[in-house]
């Protein structure tokens, strides 16, 4: 596996050489930062390094995507947990059918190649943090192929497409220390679909949607957990006046199904509420353009959790509410003709009801954060 990585990367250095002059080569590099605290002592700061290569070659692209990262968490009264390792690689193929039929096509084909750390020991677990809290919260899983497809139709003012793919997830370690080995994730199916329409060439709006099926996951070959249905809907308005500023609004809602826990072993049943809570999401993005060389961006975004359906009573799997805040700026910058530099900085304030899921009583909290990224972009 790791000679395929290798022989990959190789590919992308011979044609930055010349060896195909037809291919376009960008390299991505940089660094990031994240820091988190709440009202309860406890904090977290991780750092990682992202390594990138993206190559096209006429109507085939790929891009390589891995990183170093080491996370450290202190929680009050508990103590601390760390790890550093390098994550799991991801390899995406993609070729591009355009022009030569009613409609256009692209065929994907993406791989997860497992270079991370699996099999945690207990307090490491404890790193697998709320995604809203921290940038990466899996830090290795096992041999995944995601092959998809997109079609995508245009006519007048309307552009219209749909894309369908599984992926097929392979078995991997999750925690010896708790007993979960041999364990392989459930095979996720999904559809999405997405509609737009013109008013200009600089004003579009879209509407769009999703929805995903998961599969059970197996622990040793009997069912374990199924997670229910995802659905995700959403539209949003765009204008774009071109080489001055841009800006977007988008507004979504997430759905998520009653999912099914382990009664006896390998036997599932559907739980008799749903314990995640509906998720609705706006954000507002803008863009500047002083001169040709500099971009300053900026965003806003606002994320309110409802709370799930079962009461909030002991020993209830209930969930409060939550509610999220978070606003950054950002500049990139061309240092000459084939590199360019980018620095983002972030910071969020959030807000957890008191629950019961995954831990009993836990009482209300409060959160605040920041991360800032520099990244470093070469073409070739």
């Amino acid at each position: 596996m790791r000679k395929f990585i290798i022989l990959t990367v190789f590919a992308a250095i011979l044609f930055s050489m010349g060896i195909c002059p037809a291919a376009e080569i960008r390299m991505q590099t940089g660094m990031n930062f994240d820091w988190w605290g709440d009202s309860k002592d406890n904090d977290a700061r991780q750092f990682y390094v992202p390594f990138t290569v993206i190559g096209q070659f006429n109507d085939f692209s790929f891009k390589v995507l891995t990183a170093y990262t080491d996370t450290h968490l202190d929680r009050s009264g508990v103590g601390s947990s760390s790890l550093g390792h390098l994550l799991d690689t991801k390899l995406t193929t993609s070729y591009q059918i355009i022009d030569k039929l009613p409609l256009d096509i692209l065929l994907g084909l993406d791989f997860n190649l497992p270079t991370g750390k699996t099999n945690l020991r207990q307090n490491q677990l404890a790193l697998i943090m709320d995604p809203d809290l921290i940038s990466i919260n899996n830090f290795g899983e096992g041999f995944d192929v995601n092959p998809t497809i997109t079609i995508a139709k245009e006519w007048g003012n309307w552009v219209a497409g749909a894309g369908f793919g599984y992926l097929w997830r392979g078995s991997y370690d999750f925690s010896s220390d708790i007993n979960i080995t041999d364990y392989q994730p459930g095979d996720i199916y999904n559809v999405n679909a997405e509609l737009r329409y013109f008013f200009s060439p600089a004003m579009h709006a879209r509407i769009f949607g999703s929805h995903a099926w998961y599969g059970p996951d197996t622990v040793k070959g009997s069912d374990f957990f199924q997670e229910g249905d995802f659905s995700q809907f959403g539209l949003g308005l765009y204008y774009n006046q071109e080489k001055k500023w841009d800006a977007g609004v988008t507004f979504r809602g997430i759905l998520r199904d009653k999912s099914k826990f382990q009664v006896t072993p390998g036997n599932l049943a559907t739980e008799s509420n749903d314990r995640q809570g509906d998720e609705w999401i706006a954000d507002l993005a803008a863009r500047y353009l002083p001169d040709e060389k500099t971009a300053l961006r900026s965003f806003i975004q606002g994320r309110y959790f409802t709370k799930n359906e079962y009461p909030n009573t002991p020993f209830s799997p209930f969930v409060g509410k939550r509610e999220k805040l978070s606003f950054g700026v950002g500049v990139t910058r061309a240092i000459c003709t084939n590199f360019e530099a980018g620095l983002d900085v972030r910071g969020f304030v959030k807000h957890d009801d008191e629950s019961n899921f995954p831990l009993l009583n836990k009482s209300a909290r409060d959160f605040q954060g920041f991360s800032a990224t520099l990244t470093l972009t070469g073409s070739f």
